[in-house]
């Protein structure tokens, strides 16, 4: 079965669980469901103090009027044990990021303005970040630099306008960091554009994908250096590693090869041949790639060094659950201690539970 890549980039949903790929079905049982709370945070959450905080997952669904067209999107948050799910209505045009400990940013457009809030679950409150005339098509949160980092275009012609950063603090106007990406025939139109940290949050991968191949910038805001990936052979980011970028291959669907590729060298692993969805797990020397492979017995998941070799079988997959990840891999998209989440029942485990 194949499994388009823009479904999954655009519904039924996006799930991100502490920074990393979930096991999921696609619903979240009797949960009780409450609207998002109005009250403005009054100081820093954990995530922004250099604190963990909580564990938070969030899904963003499109919702369509009766000819099919999107007419906005459902954002639900919430906590780890998912007895209280917090749910907000955003526009067409909008996004979420995360999450970044127990907060998640929310973009949305109302066609005039486009704004960033930090959403702070675990408190029900909320931060304003930024308010722009042009249109901010995605953002991430800069822990270590204090700032939230952003991608706009124009609103009039919708011209790729770079990638800007601004203060968390409010005291210094955004300022662009990166220009735009230069317009390449191989690649097409750009569809989307996608950020990931690497682990020590030193570096951002700046991902813009066309209809199936995809460019990736490495950019470390504190220096400004840049380095790029263009092989039109290459796709969806998974993560960074270190000098090695981790994607797909320029797939239209799953299952598709994922390949790691040395940013100064070029030279490629190739880290599994047929793969479906797929997430990084764990920090340091001890990541390895978390993936769906189908086999004579079903589906099965899979793990494979970052490095190459030859992979682990953690078992099959049953019912309805699913490893479910975001578009692009959540921006935090690393945890030392992976959990696998049944949304039906609501438990949560740890991975390495699973395996014994």
């Amino acid at each position: 079965m194949v499994e388009s890549r823009w479904l999954r980039w655009i519904g039924p949903g996006l799930i991100a669980l502490g920074g990393v790929g979930a096991i999921v079905s696609t619903a979240s049982g009797g949960a009780r469901l409450q609207p998002w709370a109005t009250t403005t945070c009054t100081d820093e959450p954990a995530a922004v103090q250099g604190g963990i905080g909580p564990d938070v997952w969030f899904e963003l669904e499109p919702q369509l009027d009766g000819d099919g067209a999107l007419r906005g999107q459902r954002l639900t948050l919430s906590e780890m044990d998912g007895t209280v799910v917090r749910a907000m209505d955003l526009p067409a045009e909008s996004f979420a990021a995360g999450p970044f400990g127990g907060v998640v940013l929310v973009g949305a457009d109302d066609g005039a303005l486009s704004r960033v809030d930090m959403l702070d679950v675990e408190r029900d409150c909320w931060s304003p970040l930024d308010e722009t005339r042009s249109i901010v098509r995605r953002a991430t949160l800069d822990e270590a630099r204090g700032g939230i980092i952003e991608m706009r275009v124009d609103r009039a012609s919708r011209e790729d306008l770079g990638i800007w950063f601004r203060p968390l603090d409010g005291r210094g106007a955004a300022r662009r960091i990166l220009g735009p990406i230069e317009a390449d025939a191989r690649f097409g139109r750009t569809w989307s554009t996608e950020f990931a940290w690497d682990a020590a949050r030193g570096r951002l991968a700046i991902q813009s994908c066309g209809e199936a191949a995809c460019r990736t910038r490495i950019l470390a805001p504190d220096t400004g250096a840049t380095l790029m990936i263009d092989q039109p052979d290459l796709g969806l980011l998974l993560g960074v590693d270190d000098q090695r970028v981790i994607t797909y291959g320029a797939c239209l669907g799953l299952p598709c090869p994922v390949v790691s590729t040395d940013v100064i060298s070029g030279d490629r692993v190739l880290l599994v041949g047929e793969a479906g969805a797929a997430a990084l797990v764990g920090s340091g020397d001890d990541q390895r790639l978390v993936y769906e492979a189908d086999s004579a017995a079903g589906r099965t998941l899979r793990s494979v060094s970052l490095g190459g070799g030859q992979p682990t079988d953690l078992g099959h997959v049953t019912g309805d659950l699913r490893l479910m990840t975001s578009p692009g891999q959540p921006d935090n998209n690393r945890l030392d201690r992976p959990r696998l989440r049944h949304m039906t029942g609501g438990r949560t485990v740890l991975l390495s539970e699973t395996l014994r």
